[in-house]
């Protein structure tokens, strides 16, 4: 993907694992919610007020696990080039910078002419080469790393101290992380997980005319059996897995809608 000129948007990042990579520099400026990038092999979570450069050509990974307003700039790299801002994106700023209060509040909008977005990156540049932008360290809990872990395990019977180990952290620590982040304890995360492919395999299996027994989707998420897997269902939605079944929609979750970074 390319850009012919500076484009500057609000972007509303998934909650999903995505990839990208592209021949122009990007930089992400958080204005609410959080988004987690990994950029070039480096970990860093944007949130309000934190600047995230994707120098051109790195291949970055991101996920965001809630609702989030990212104010994102496509720049030309011979744009960048002319302008004398490449230093923004040279690849040890790639971790991510608390940017200067001043310089949020004047950030460019999505109506913003290339003049005013020029400005507001020359003086950026300048703020960062004079130390007024804060280094972030590499996030411990690394939900890139994490949730695809737990998602592709939903059947394994996680526990406070076996996720706090993939992390490196104490269980207090882990735990209060998680809950920051997510805005839910891990249980209640794992819980909404699990429902969730609950649902899908009771619709898949039944539009393919061969319905999965509730014991088997039950273990397949990870509940210890289908008495213990109708009664969170239930407390859930409010019927039972099979009622659920009966009236659901064929249609399933569509997950492969393209996205734009």
């Amino acid at each position: 993907m390319s850009v012919g000129a500076p484009l500057i948007e609000h972007r509303h990042y998934p909650d999903r694992v995505l990839s990208d990579r592209h021949d122009f520099q990007q930089l992400l400026l958080g204005r609410s919610g959080m988004v987690e990038l990994d950029v070039g092999g480096r970990g860093l979570r944007v949130g309000p007020g934190v600047l995230a450069p994707v120098p051109s050509g790195e291949t970055h990974h991101y996920l965001a696990p809630g609702a989030n307003d990212i104010l994102v700039l496509d720049l030309p790299v011979a744009w960048c080039h002319a302008l004398g801002v490449e230093r923004i994106f040279e690849s040890e700023r790639a971790r991510g910078y608390r940017a200067p209060a001043s310089l949020v509040e004047i950030a460019p909008t999505s109506d913003a002419g290339v003049e005013t977005l020029a400005r507001w990156l020359t003086s950026l540049q300048h703020a960062l080469d004079e130390g007024r932008g804060r280094p972030l360290p590499a996030p411990r809990l690394r939900l890139l790393e994490l949730l695809p872990r737990l998602r592709g395990k939903l059947a394994h019977p996680w526990r406070i101290k076996e996720m706090a180990a993939l992390c490196h952290l104490s269980e207090a620590v882990f735990a209060r992380q998680f809950r920051e982040l997510l805005g839910v304890p891990p249980a209640v995360w794992l819980r909404r997980e699990r429902l969730a492919l609950a649902r899908q395999l009771l619709i898949n299996r039944s539009r393919c005319g061969s319905a999965m027994a509730l014991t088997e989707v039950a273990l397949a998420c990870g509940f210890h059996d289908a008495a213990h897997f109708s009664r969170v269902f239930r407390e859930a939605h409010g019927v039972s897995p099979g009622v659920w079944r009966r009236q659901a929609p064929c249609a399933t979750n569509n997950r492969s809608e393209s996205y734009k970074t």
